[in-house]
């Protein structure tokens, strides 16, 4: 029936290892047999074990088997990569894969519903290549925190890693790291030699803060927006920064604000 399926133009070329699909204002979307030897530094990829999706990287590609395939999503201009990532990973989370990255992102409404209508443009030749949107899953409810007020004043500390520093949780979506925080120098490395998905969201937060940090020292107040922004910003991420956080008497701001 006339209607019933949308239709996208696209051109193109490809070669026995790589199909490339050219989407005029969609970005691009490329097909890889085997892993490419070249990854651009904003590329969006999905791995593909047995028609099936296995996974998804931000920047840079993990050892995967020979047996795997890649997806790359190059998107256009008003589409911000690193967020957009963030978004795929929260939707197929949803969708129920296992795709957590460990950390949260505040990515606004407006930015919500423009990268929903992209990937519902390209997720039908997403399907061609084994990438399939399902019913979500009943899975076990992570932990959620309630903020507490009477703990405004609290100092509470974090020592890891190297990285030390003093946190208030000042309002709902407000957290406040004091000056003197130590932050970790360096951004640890993925398998493959190069800088991960969680490091370049913290090295992003630190140049938005440029102003307040010398020789990895903080040298005015930052705030930030959540827990998982703070642990990315000190020592980006790798860990539940809920439990990192200690309050005078040793406990942790997860056990302090944790929904039971």
């Amino acid at each position: 029936m006339e209607g019933k399926y949308m239709t996208t133009e696209f051109s193109g070329d490809f070669s026995d290892q790589r199909l490339t699909f050219k989407l005029d204002n969609l970005g691009e979307v490329k097909y890889y047999k085997k892993q490419p030897t070249e990854v651009d530094d904003e590329a969006i990829f999905i791995i593909i074990k047995e028609n099936l999706m296995a996974g998804l990287s931000y920047g840079s590609l993990e050892d995967w088997s020979e047996d795997s395939n890649f997806v790359e999503i190059d998107v256009p201009e008003n589409i911000i990569a690193s967020d957009f990532f963030y978004f795929l990973t929260k939707e197929f989370d949803q969708a129920g894969y296992e795709l957590s990255v460990g950390y949260e992102m505040t990515i606004s409404p407006e930015s919500i519903n423009v990268y929903s209508e992209y990937l519902e443009k390209i997720l039908p030749l997403l399907s061609f290549f084994g990438v399939k949107m399902v019913k979500p899953k009943k899975v076990a409810m992570k932990p959620r925190h309630k903020y507490v007020k009477s703990l405004t004043d609290v100092p509470f500390s974090i020592d890891y890693k190297g990285s030390k520093a003093t946190v208030y949780w000042v309002k709902r979506n407000e957290f406040l790291i004091k000056a003197g925080a130590n932050l970790l120098e360096t951004a640890p490395l993925t398998k493959a030699g190069v800088i991960g998905f969680a490091g370049k969201f913290g090295l992003r937060l630190r140049e938005e803060h440029a102003d307040q940090i010398k020789n990895n020292v903080l040298i005015q107040d930052v705030k930030l927006r959540s827990v998982n922004e703070v642990g990315t910003f000190l020592y980006f991420a790798g860990t539940n920064s809920w439990l990192q956080l200690k309050s005078p008497e040793g406990k942790t701001l997860h056990e302090l604000t944790v929904v039971k």
